[in-house]
């Protein structure tokens, strides 16, 4: 452990002892309550820990949402596939050597404005998987084509912020194809991947 994590996990364990010890002073030592310091530390630097993973991003919107999630299945396995979607504007390409067995994918396009995918089962991929958006039907403007990224949300949908950001806790590199008006992006793992139209703020 580095000295300044060592000092941090020393002050949450005085603070916690003079907190404990004043508030039983005027109360015998039998009845004082037990406290769990080490998890109270523990809890203490996962918070820390885990406010510097959480990015901002601006999600990228469908000009018109789709009213309800739209949802398919295709199946992949060692030898790679290639599913498409054209309603939501989705295509998805697992190379080959990607999967070492087969798989049932199943593919959520979020209702809503977001340009958002739900994947299940939840994979690790060998090798990378590319996700190519088509950008017709979308807010995208000739400013932010240019920073369009991949971002990764937890959970089952993206969660906002007030100010409509997305909360995410990875962000991969995309390509813009003015010509295709598509943008693509390589992913090691399924879940939940959304479009996003560049960084909408500091860590959260």
């Amino acid at each position: 452990m580095r000295k300044p994590m060592r000092a941090l996990v020393a002050l949450a364990v005085t603070t916690t002892f003079v907190v404990t010890a004043c508030s039983d002073a005027s109360r015998p030592f039998a009845s004082a309550p037990v406290r769990d310091v080490a998890q109270e530390s523990q809890n203490l630097l996962g918070g820390l820990l885990g406010t510097v993973t959480s990015l901002l991003v601006a999600p990228l919107h469908r000009t018109t949402p789709l009213p309800a999630d739209v949802v398919w299945t295709f199946t992949a396995g060692p030898e790679g596939a290639v599913s498409s979607n054209p309603s939501v504007g989705l295509k998805i390409t697992v190379p080959a050597g990607a999967l070492t067995s087969t798989q049932t994918i199943t593919v959520t396009a979020l209702a809503g404005s977001l340009v958002a995918y739900r994947f299940e089962p939840h994979l690790e991929f060998e090798r990378k998987v590319s996700l190519r958006q088509n950008l017709d039907g979308t807010d995208v403007g000739l400013l932010s084509g240019a920073v369009l990224k991949g971002a990764h949300f937890p959970g089952d949908a993206p969660v906002l912020t007030d100010d409509g950001l997305a909360i995410v806790d990875e962000i991969v590199a995309a390509t813009v194809n003015l010509l295709t008006r598509t943008v693509k992006f390589d992913v090691g793992h399924f879940s939940g991947w959304i479009v996003a139209s560049g960084m909408g703020g500091d860590a959260y």
